[in-house]
């Protein structure tokens, strides 16, 4: 499969691996199982928890490999059995501290209310600058938990853990769920316009609970059987306690309007803006 290249064998365990004759032995307890399901280690997502999720302890999972690479963190698919049960997962997971770009948040950037932990925060030290990989790691799966309970067009988020937000696949055995950016091509001006009329609804329901994007594109809105998928929200924000929140919810939905525009749909970025004010005021 073209998403495979990544895959190991995965190496094995002996219940019993005396290295030397003065090692101690070590049992299975001791032995970490790469292949075990990590969702009961994990904090599980919203309920309620879809049925299609697997849960169970017995479960096994496989890297797939990688789906895409950014600037902050990497998409694995990996997958998750129990007998004939199969979860193709999207795995998140955010960079080495060395290799992040977390250098040009401030827009989005939260403050925790502890004085020392802001202030490295702000300096961008080493502690703040995990600080804020680990905050950026929380909104996302915190965003795509509260959207998806009302009903909003995103991935289910299954868990969290360490540094990798575990989520809904988008897409089947052959491919990936394409980007808007891509999907948009050959398809006709009805498609279109009900394309942005999705958009336009997740606007409004993202609006409705104070959640901006905040860098919403093309980019980072997934089309799969018809549907538009909000998806990468670790940068969101509440349009009214946060400081540069209208801001950027303004220029999201100028970007988008403006883009539709240039494919021949009727997108009128001030009418939909003042219409989301509207829905913040409420």
């Amino acid at each position: 499969m073209p998403r495979s290249r990544d895959d190991e064998d995965s190496p094995r365990h002996d219940a019993f691996q005396p290295t030397a004759r003065t090692a101690k032995p070590r049992w299975d307890d001791d032995v970490i199982d790469p292949e075990q399901s990590s969702y009961t280690s994990a904090d599980p997502g919203p309920d309620p928890i879809p049925e299609w999720v697997i849960t169970d302890d017995a479960a096994r999972q496989y890297e797939r490999g990688v789906i895409k690479t950014g600037k902050e963190a990497d998409v694995h698919l990996v997958e998750r059995t129990l007998g004939d049960r199969t979860n193709l997962l999207a795995a998140k997971r955010y960079r080495d501290l060395d290799e992040r770009a977390f250098r040009n948040d401030a827009k989005y950037r939260k403050r925790i209310g502890d004085r020392r932990v802001d202030l490295a925060m702000a300096q961008g030290t080493r502690a703040g600058l995990s600080f804020r990989a680990q905050m950026w790691m929380e909104t996302e799966f915190d965003a795509l938990g509260r959207l998806w309970a009302i009903g909003c067009a995103v991935p289910y988020p299954v868990q969290k853990l360490g540094v990798e937000v575990m989520m809904e696949y988008l897409g089947d055995e052959d491919e990936a769920a394409p980007r808007l950016v891509n999907a948009i091509a050959g398809t006709k001006r009805p498609q279109r316009e009900d394309l942005f009329r999705q958009l336009v609804e997740a606007l409004r329901l993202m609006t409705s609970i104070g959640i901006v994007h905040g860098d919403l594109s093309p980019y980072n809105l997934l089309v799969w059987e018809e549907r538009l998928y909000v998806i990468d929200m670790p940068q969101a924000v509440d349009p009214i306690l946060q400081a540069e929140g209208l801001g950027l919810l303004e220029r999201d939905v100028r970007n988008l309007c403006k883009w539709f525009a240039g494919k021949g749909v009727k997108a009128e970025g001030d009418d939909l803006y003042r219409e989301l004010l509207t829905i913040l005021k409420h």
